[in-house]
């Protein structure tokens, strides 16, 4: 499972195949077979594997955020933090396994909407993500529910794409900052985000 996560994290679903995922762990393919079936199986599992507990900590990290107190952006601002901080902590303090794990995830949500491939996503992501966006139309019963919808949907767009760690960032500013320091990119992005939210507030 381990040299599963690995190899689809960095070449995607369709840039491996059982033999190389047997060959990386050091076993026949026909044992990966055996466990798993087809590789479309293999990759469900490994999305499942560590899913429930990711669910789980964006889940009780927006729980402390609700109980923020403040003015209203004190409040996005928690909850918008609340949802980037787990994948973060994951990724930069979780080892390995958890950083290959993060990456997948990030690529799953760049993938076409094939359901083979995103089904496994969805069936454990989709409550979480639903909760953060009423958290947020709760907080901003000013906007419209569509200006809400899109704003989150640009948020996840810019999280999945800075995880994915292109390097772009590094390219763009000559080497003085990097697209893997993602403790340097939380606050910016909280803030960014923030007036995201703020601007799409429709003046009647």
């Amino acid at each position: 499972m381990d040299a599963a996560e690995s190899l689809f994290s960095i070449r995607g679903y369709h840039g491996v195949s059982l033999r190389d995922i047997a060959t990386q762990a050091g076993v026949q393919v026909a044992l990966t077979h055996y466990h798993f079936g087809s590789k479309e199986d293999l990759f469900g599992a490994v999305i499942d594997r560590r899913a429930d507990a990711h669910v789980a900590g964006m889940a009780d990290a927006l729980v402390q955020a609700r109980q923020v107190a403040g003015d209203q952006a004190t409040r996005r601002r928690a909850i918008i933090r609340a949802f980037i901080t787990p994948i973060v902590d994951r990724s930069m303090r979780g080892g390995a396994g958890w950083k290959n794990y993060i990456r997948l995830m990030a690529l799953v949500a760049n993938m076409p909407q094939q359901e083979a491939f995103i089904s496994p996503f969805r069936q454990h992501f989709d409550d979480v993500i639903a909760a953060y966006v009423e958290a947020l139309r709760a907080l901003h019963p000013e906007m419209d529910e569509g200006d809400v919808q899109w704003g989150f949907f640009f948020f996840q767009a810019m999280i999945t794409h800075i995880l994915a760690e292109s390097g772009m960032l590094d390219r763009q500013s000559g080497g003085r900052f990097s697209s893997r320091d993602l403790d340097a990119m939380v606050e910016r992005m909280v803030d960014f985000v923030g007036a995201g939210f703020t601007g799409l507030v429709r003046v009647a």
